[in-house]
């Protein structure tokens, strides 16, 4: 099954792949960012060890590293669809079974273990590189850094073994029957954390954590026999002939067209055209899937800081509403990546027209998953008082991120945002309001009448500069050519 020649023309695929997209250096922007946020941590480690223990910040990286290598296993739930769907004309190695006599299940299981490679040396190395940068000027370890490093990759291997086996289920299984699955596994863990179970004394029981401490060879061996042995049921879900589903349907079109030209007529046609693409590609349920889950997961580690690790924090509905707002950069990359561009090159169809369209389904699925999701929360935790001026937050941080990403990446959110002079500009543009909004939200409790006056004042802002990006995208993109990334 394991075929390195091809491992090894898939690595080099996948760096081909992004450095084309733009310059190579910038490729690793990403891997350099990491290395100085973890410096900055491992310098800042004597302050930092006078307000939290030094095996809370370790039961802390341990888990965030498996929640991580839960969501980058999440591609299991698309592996038909990336040779279908995700490049159109460029022919990756994955789908090279249409082709060659190459069993599909063989290129899906190279293809994960050329991500968890990839994520591993892109990811937790430089995590790793930034500590031992940060030890040359404050006393940590260096004996200790060998074995975090494995502590931690073996975390991020349970996260993605998991969740790959997880969604190779749900990618066999109806929308309805991966919908109830989901929904009793989390209404499993809030019945688990409702019933005041220590559940710090359960985490700190997880293998990685527990291999860390001992340092047994016998516990990595067994980590990695348990995270084989996942990968290869999971191979069994796989389809072996991914070929595309056949379906019939009627036109739509015209329906389509009526409807949604009484909201936006200059715009209908195209954003009935995505309308359509949306619902017959069965897309729908993962965007609205890959858009939850971080906002999932940001209340669960809120949760675990508050009720768990009982560190003096209180997060309030006012902080999830502008969090929401930042995690909406995944919404509307997705929605830029929905179909294929390049062909809209011979339709009398501008750039600005297209993202415009973009924008607008990226609103409506900020209301359909984002609402209910603060209205929840806010039940949850006591605070529906609070909903009003949360969901204007979270409406104006939302449409705030929208615009910038529109003006700053068009159609090419994914391959645009690591490019290091974008991805720079972006900070800029979006860190110092999702810092005010956070400070606000932790303010609130001392002075509600004037932190309200304020979140209402910087709201009006950001509308107001969000309209000034939406003016200024005919200029910045009009006369671009479609493509690909």
């Amino acid at each position: 099954m394991l075929d390195l020649k091809i491992l090894k023309l898939m690595l080099k695929e996948e760096f081909r792949l992004q450095a084309s997209f733009f310059n190579s250096s910038y490729f690793l922007a990403s891997s350099l960012a990491i290395i100085l946020f973890t410096f900055i941590m491992g310098a800042s480690l004597p302050m930092l060890q006078r307000t939290v223990a030094i095996n809370d910040i370790l039961l802390i990286s341990h888990w965030v590293l498996l929640f991580y290598g839960l969501s980058v296993g999440g591609f299991a739930l698309f592996g038909d669809r990336i040779p279908e769907r995700r490049f159109g004309s460029i022919s990756l190695l994955l789908g090279s079974g249409y082709t060659l006599p190459l069993r599909f299940r063989r290129l899906f299981l190279l293809f994960y273990i050329k991500d968890t490679i990839y994520y591993v040396f892109f990811t937790i190395l430089p995590m790793m590189l930034g500590l031992v940068l940060a030890s040359l000027f404050v006393k940590i370890s260096i004996a200790s850094f060998f074995v975090l490093f494995l502590s931690l990759t073996l975390s991020f291997l349970l996260g993605i073994a998991l969740s790959v086996l997880l969604f190779t289920i749900l990618a066999r299984l109806k929308t309805a029957a991966s919908a109830a699955i989901l929904v009793a596994v989390l209404t499993g863990v809030i019945y688990i954390g409702s019933t005041g179970v220590a559940i710090k004394g359960i985490a700190a029981t997880l293998p990685s954590l527990t291999f860390y401490y001992s340092h047994s060879l016998f516990t990595m061996i067994e980590i990695m026999i348990t995270v084989l042995i996942l990968g290869i049921i999971s191979s069994f879900f796989i389809k072996e002939a991914p070929t595309p589903h056949e379906k019939r349907a009627q036109e739509t079109f015209r329906k389509t067209v009526r409807l949604t030209s009484r909201l936006v007529s200059k715009y209908s046609p195209v954003l009935s055209k995505d309308i359509i693409d949306l619902v017959r590609s069965g897309v729908i349920f993962p965007i609205i899937l890959t858009f939850l889950m971080p906002l999932l997961f940001l209340y669960a580690i809120t949760w675990f800081v508050e009720s768990v690790m009982l560190w003096n924090f209180t997060f309030s509905l006012l902080f999830y509403a502008a969090m929401v707002g930042f995690f909406c950069t995944l919404l509307y990359s997705w929605l830029s990546n929905i179909d294929i561009s390049e062909c809209y090159n011979s339709l009398p169809l501008s750039m600005p027209h297209v993202i415009r369209t973009k924008l607008m389904l990226f609103m409506f699925f900020t209301c359909v998953v984002a609402v209910p999701y603060l209205v929840v929360l806010g039940y949850l935790k006591g605070e529906i008082d609070l909903l009003f001026i949360s969901l204007f937050a979270m409406f104006t941080v939302s449409a705030y991120v929208g615009s910038v990403l529109a003006y700053l990446t068009g159609l090419f959110t994914n391959s645009y945002l690591l490019d290091a002079k974008i991805l720079l500009q972006f900070s800029i543009l979006l860190v110092p309001v999702l810092l005010a909004e956070t400070l606000l939200s932790f303010y609130y409790p001392y002075n509600s009448n004037n932190t309200t006056f304020y979140i209402t004042c910087l709201g009006l802002i950001l509308v107001a500069a969000s309209m000034i990006f939406l003016r200024r995208l005919n200029s910045h993109w009009e006369g671009k050519m479609f493509r690909i990334a």
